[in-house]
Order: C-alpha cells, then structure tokens, then sequence
C-alpha cells in the first residue's frame, strides 16, 4: 500500500501531469474542482491558471493518461510478483492474483484509466468482476456505471448509477442526479437535452430580466455541480457533443443571471465549440439579447442620471442663489 501511494506522490509531484484532471472515481486520487472560499472559480474553468496547469475543462491529457495506466500496471505486475512485460503478456495471471490477494483499490482504478485509453470492454468485464465481489464499493459501481455507458449500454448504466447514488448521496458534490438526468435522456424515445437541469427557459429575455425566477437549486451548487459533471464529460469527449453543448449552454445561463453578462460570454462560445450549427444559433441569439439588454441597461442609467441630474442642478442653483441673498442682506 505504502508503495502505490509512494508512486502516485511521485507522479503527482510532475507539473505537467495534472492528474487531477483526469477524473474519475479512484482510490488513489483526490479530485477537486477550482474554488476559492468556498466559490467557484470561473476563470478557470476555460483558462489555465498558470503555464504548468491545464483549464478544468480539458480535452486532452491522453498521453500522461497511458502513463498512469501503463504505471498502475507496473504496480499491479509487482503486487503479483511478477515482471510486468506487455499489458497483454501476462494481464490475465497479474488480475487472478490480485483479486484473490483483495487488491480491489488498485485493480479499480487500473480499470478506470483501462476505460480511459485502453480496452474498453476488457475494463468493462473487470469491473464487473469487481462489482461481483464488492458489490457496495461506490467507486466500483460508479466506474462500471461509466463503463456501461462508454460501451453503449445505457440503460444498464442508469441502473449502477442509481445504486452507486443509493451508496453516496453525496459523491461528487451531490452531482451525480445530472449523470443519471443525461442517460434518462439518452434512451428516451426523443431525446431532450434540454430537460437535464431543466432552467425552463422559454423566452431567454424574459427568463434573464425577470428577478422572481427560482433556479432548481442555489446557483453556487449547480454551477460547481454542473463544473464538475462537464469536467468528467469533457475529458472524455472531445467536440462536437450534444450533451456537453446543452450542458455548457445552461451553464452559461446560470452564470448570465447569476454572475452577470459578461462573465457569461466565455461559456456561450464554448458551448458553440460543443454544439453544431442550431447551437450556433442559439448561442448568437443569447449575445445578442445580452448586448441588447446592456444597451438598454445603460440607457435606462443615463435617463435616471439626466432625470436626478436636473432636479440637483435646480437645487444647487437655489442654494446658491439663497447664499448669495444671505450674504447681500448682511452687508447691507
């Protein structure tokens, strides 16, 4: 044990590596979104903090991703007392032996970055192997509910996602709700993407100017909880992706209203990177609904600056008008 967490310090320690990208359920690695005080860092979502980090939303890594894999390996291979070779060489005597050692942490997360860049349906039977012997392992039932769903099983990963809940509320930053919301949609008869975190917008105007509307769930939660879920997709899908462009999409919504215009305007691009041309379109009609607004925003400030503006003068007027009374009256 001591071994393993001694080798991922090591590999932890290299800057360009950034592992915490590379989320996933594992034993060995803590995953963290970026905040600070408790709120979430926008910035950093899109943009890398510094020259030796990558932004949260990443697609790519998939050259230190066959690292850890191929490295997780090598541990594996030592656990079993033997000489690691190729993956293949010798993977069927190297996993018998750690399963009948209870090595599930490490065969675990082996099969997570497996599903990464690998085998997906040799990652696929071992964690169900795993599941058959550790059935209330969230980690395990979380990553076969992946693995299901990367193989095109759908409806089977719904169903370890719902348990993997059942487990861990709370896994994820109470995040996991929007994974089984988007394989809802993905077997639906006509899927609707929109219905995952379902703002119910209707008219984007209205819904942007109107200050009794309600979001499904404080704005700071969900956009940690939607950071973090597009974090997951993101990193295994690259553009374009319907879900990823709806996802972004309504994330950017949540930030126009919440963190104002601006700071929306990133995400609304990012989410035309995701979509195809009706994405496009949408995304050009919310900017220009934005500026639309902020034009009217700044003409109602300065209507109500030349409406204060005249009464100040008059008044100021007055007053000196009444100074200058004062002053003639005593010298007189």
């Amino acid at each position: 044990m001591n071994k393993i967490r001694f080798f991922f310090f090591c590999v932890c320690s290299l800057p360009a590596v950034q592992f915490a990208y590379a989320c996933g359920n594992e034993y060995y690695q803590s995953i963290q979104i970026p905040v600070k005080k408790d709120s979430l860092l926008l910035s950093h979502l899109l943009i890398a903090p510094d020259e030796f980090s990558r932004p949260y939303w990443w697609n790519g890594f998939a050259d230190n991703i066959v690292f850890t894999r191929d490295s997780l390996y090598s541990a594996m291979a030592n656990k079993a007392g033997l000489y690691p070779e190729s993956i293949d060489a010798k993977y069927k005597t190297i996993i018998q032996k750690l399963l009948s050692a209870g090595e599930f942490k490490l065969l675990s997360d082996y099969a997570w970055y497996e599903l990464r860049v690998g085998d997906k349906k040799r990652s696929l039977l071992l964690l169900e192997e795993l599941y058959r012997r550790y059935p209330d392992e969230y980690n395990i039932v979380a990553n076969l509910g992946t693995a299901y769903e990367v193989n095109g099983n759908n409806s089977k990963a719904m169903e370890l996602l719902k348990r993997a809940v059942e487990i861990n509320p709370r896994s994820h930053y109470n995040s996991e709700w929007i994974h089984i919301k988007i394989l809802e949609q993905k077997i639906a008869v006509q899927p609707d993407y929109s219905k995952i975190i379902n703002l119910d917008i209707k008219d984007f105007a209205v819904w942007l100017n109107d200050p009794k509307y309600q979001f499904p769930q404080l704005p700071d939660s969900l956009k940690k909880q939607l950071a973090f879920q597009l974090h997951e997709r993101i990193s295994f899908i690259g553009p374009p992706d319907p879900v990823v462009a709806q996802l972004v999409l309504d994330f950017a919504d949540i930030v126009a209203k919440h963190d104002g215009h601006a700071a929306a305007l990133p995400f609304y691009e990012y989410a035309s990177v995701y979509g195809k041309e009706n994405m496009s379109a949408i995304v050009t009609k919310r900017k220009e609904i934005i500026a639309q607004t902020k034009k009217e925003i700044e003409s109602t400030f300065r209507r109500a600056a030349i409406i204060w503006a005249v009464p100040l003068l008059a008044f100021v007027l007055i007053f000196f008008a009444w100074l200058r009374s004062r002053k003639n009256n005593r010298e007189s």
